[in-house]
């Protein structure tokens, strides 16, 4: 995010920006503002369900930043983004499917 932004504190570039502009879902129905309430009504399995989808944007944000920058080739990234693919789709977990149906892929 401080790259981004240019490390500038009014020029913030929020994850689910960042990740819904390539095409990457984004946050999917909850936000870190709603982690607090989730874990006192005992919603555990949906704040494990939100990381790891955070997870998944952060990293496929990170791939597409590399491939920008010219540290990926455009044959690195799409082999990176179909590995990505392939393990959501034999992972078995609704979210991860979720997350899988929202990527639009370019």
């Amino acid at each position: 995010m401080d790259v981004l932004s240019g490390l500038q504190p009014r020029a913030v570039a929020r994850l689910d920006e960042v990740a819904t502009m390539p095409g990457f879902p984004g946050k999917m129905g909850m936000s870190g503002a709603k982690v607090w309430d989730s874990y006192q009504a005992g919603e555990i399995g949906g704040i494990r369900d939100y990381c790891e989808t955070d997870v998944l944007n952060t990293c496929l944000v990170y791939q597409r930043f590399e491939l920008i920058r010219s540290r990926l080739t455009s044959a690195d990234y799409d082999q990176k983004c179909r590995l990505v693919r392939e393990k959501l789709q034999n992972a078995g977990k609704p979210h991860l499917q979720e997350f899988l149906d929202a990527w639009q892929v370019a």
